[in-house]
């Protein structure tokens, strides 16, 4: 489903209609272009130069519908039906060909993975020249980038390295295609009611309602006698707000609902219950005071916990391997678990499984599911941690060191060649507490350190500034681009230790949290959270995770200067009440 979340990077989605099942008859001639031209592109050989051992066509045929809207006026409304082919090339064999090379020298293209654009009409002849122009590129790049790392690879001693592919059995999926119905002045009227509250907060300096649906029927085919078509949809409300206080710090807020259809996403009274909590929970944040240095327990309550998870442990369960011509992994901590393979990374309590296969977590709706990854694998479900010990990874296609098959995680993000990938990963506790006791053990951990107050953080920034979640999820921060393990808290909250009251503060970052930081979890709670991505470069993915309070954590003030307030407030704002 990735395909569609290109849209949704490019506007942030919006809302379209229900999507029905269309049995096709007769042939595809989708289907009948791509097979008749790997067919004949298997043949491909420059004189001299290795033929393609493997080629795979992947082609998304997405039509989404979006609606966005600010202080109750529609910004646009549209939709876009395209259809992108992705393929993958590989010359040499599954022991050593054009892929995972990094020419240290410069030049190296891969070649590995391309995409263009296909016309939007069933026309054989024609599709079949668009695949034909691709594919000659292609190969032409994939003999080069081998050729370049054959000489590469004799003039260095490395260490016994993995095949770079691996085979894998045909698979035969043939599923009906996925149409949609969209009720557009429906939908643009339910996105100009949500966004029309914020004409009554003075607050909030900006606010954007945005609203894109998508139907996609993916088709795939291999040269291993691989088929595939399958259809699926999704949808995403996104809320994003923009507040400053009067100091000059900057907020940013945001909502964001999940659903594979429009009509599954909450009705616009229950989203305006979500923007007033909103709301205040911004107000609050900008009257609160800074919080000066602090070292001791945190309770990641929520919707943080899932995203801690994702920021500390998402990335690093991903099976990679070095590409030649790299001297060592580019990031660090987080981003290599592998080697971390029997060893213990949280306590005795945990136990983490990545599945896809569900499509639902209790009500909510799970961005990571699939039942087939992008390289023809069934998904699995894998166990990642079992007993506080790291005993898993999710793997593709392209073996490592340590793993040597798929286990169904093979999936394309943008228009890279297919890799690992979380799909839904879910955290769960065998001891679990009660929110309430949740919170008592937070409690005894601060008195027991002498402090006066702990700390309770609900929500995070992404690393990259960002923000996802779920429904009722909120994203968002500074966007500073700095390289930490975990994004800064964007609500945060002392708790003190005489009677439990709640204040809020801000201005704070994290000094050091990273994986090591999860063997310190004290207590886990037993309600789990759904935090949903499906914005950024990354295919779809969920988190599901219960509250965790850590032992210690370092936070401190962030020394920064803030920009002045403008000078006349927006204009809604200036309304008398």
């Amino acid at each position: 489903m990735k395909r569609i979340r290109k849209f949704l990077q490019a506007a942030l989605l919006i809302g379209c209609g229900c999507a029905a099942l269309a049995a096709q008859s007769g042939d595809d001639a989708i289907f009948k272009a791509l097979n008749d031209e790997m067919q004949r592109s298997m043949s491909l050989q420059l004189e001299g130069l290795d033929k393609p051992y493997f080629i795979q066509y992947d082609v998304a045929d997405t039509t989404t519908h979006h609606v966005n809207a600010s202080y109750g006026a529609l910004s646009s409304s549209g939709q876009n039906h395209v259809r992108v082919l992705h393929s993958m090339l590989r010359v040499g064999s599954h022991q050593l060909d054009n892929a995972n090379f990094s020419n240290p020298r410069g030049g190296g293209r891969s070649g590995l993975s391309a995409s263009a654009e296909l016309p939007t009409d069933d026309d054989y002849d024609v599709l079949r020249h668009a695949i034909w122009r691709a594919t000659d590129w292609q190969y032409k790049e994939a003999v080069e980038t081998l050729t370049q790392k054959r000489a590469y690879l004799k003039d260095r001693n490395g260490e016994d390295r993995p095949p770079d592919f691996v085979k894998n059995e045909p698979v035969s999926i043939l599923k009906d295609r996925v149409s949609l119905v969209f009720d557009r002045a429906a939908w643009e009227e339910y996105a100009r009611l949500i966004s029309t509250r914020f004409r009554d907060i003075r607050h909030i300096q900006s606010a954007d309602v945005s609203l894109v649906a998508g139907a996609e029927n993916r088709y795939m085919v291999n040269s291993e006698g691989s088929r595939s078509r399958q259809g699926s949809s999704e949808t995403l409300l996104r809320i994003t707000v923009q507040a400053q206080a009067e100091d000059g710090e900057r907020f940013s807020d945001a909502l964001s609902y999940y659903a594979p259809t429009p009509d599954q996403l909450p009705k616009s009274e229950e989203v305006l219950v979500d923007v007033n909590k909103l709301a205040d929970r911004l107000a609050a944040t900008m009257r609160a005071p800074f919080l000066e240095d602090y070292t001791g327990p945190v309770l990641f309550d929520g919707l943080a916990s899932a995203q801690l998870f994702r920021q500390l442990l998402a990335r690093g369960i991903i099976a990679q391997t070095d590409p030649v011509g790299m001297q060592r992994r580019g990031a660090a901590g987080a981003e290599d678990l592998e080697g971390r393979l029997g060893k213990r990374i949280l306590p005795q309590t945990f136990q983490i499984y990545d599945d896809p296969r569900e499509a639902k977590f209790q009500n909510t709706f799970l961005a990571g599911h699939y039942l087939y990854d992008d390289e023809g694998v069934a998904a699995q479900r894998v166990n990642i941690v079992v007993d506080g010990k790291l005993e898993g990874m999710v793997t593709s296609r392209t073996p490592t060191k340590l793993s040597s098959k798929s286990n169904g995680h093979g999936r394309r993000g943008g228009n890279e060649a297919p890799r690992a990938s979380v799909g839904c990963l879910y955290v769960e506790s065998t001891k679990p507490e009660s929110p309430e006791n949740l919170k008592k053990h937070l409690l005894e951990a601060a008195d027991a350190e002498g402090l006066k107050f702990g700390l309770r953080v609900t929500s995070l920034a992404s690393r990259t500034g960002g923000g996802g979640g779920g429904r009722g999820g909120r994203g968002g921060g500074r966007g500073g681009g700095t390289a930490r393990s975990v994004g800064d808290p964007i609500a945060i909250y002392k708790v003190y230790v005489a009677d439990g009251r709640e204040e809020p503060v801000r201005g704070c970052e994290f000094n050091s949290v990273d994986v090591q930081s999860l063997k310190k979890i004290l207590a886990a709670g037993s309600v789990r959270t759904v935090q949903n991505s499906v914005i950024g470069a990354t295919p779809s993915s969920s988190i599901i995770a219960p509250s965790v309070l850590i032992g210690e954590i370092e936070l401190s003030r962030i020394k920064q200067e803030a920009e002045k307030k403008p000078v006349l407030e927006a204009p809604h704002a200036r309304k008398s009440p």
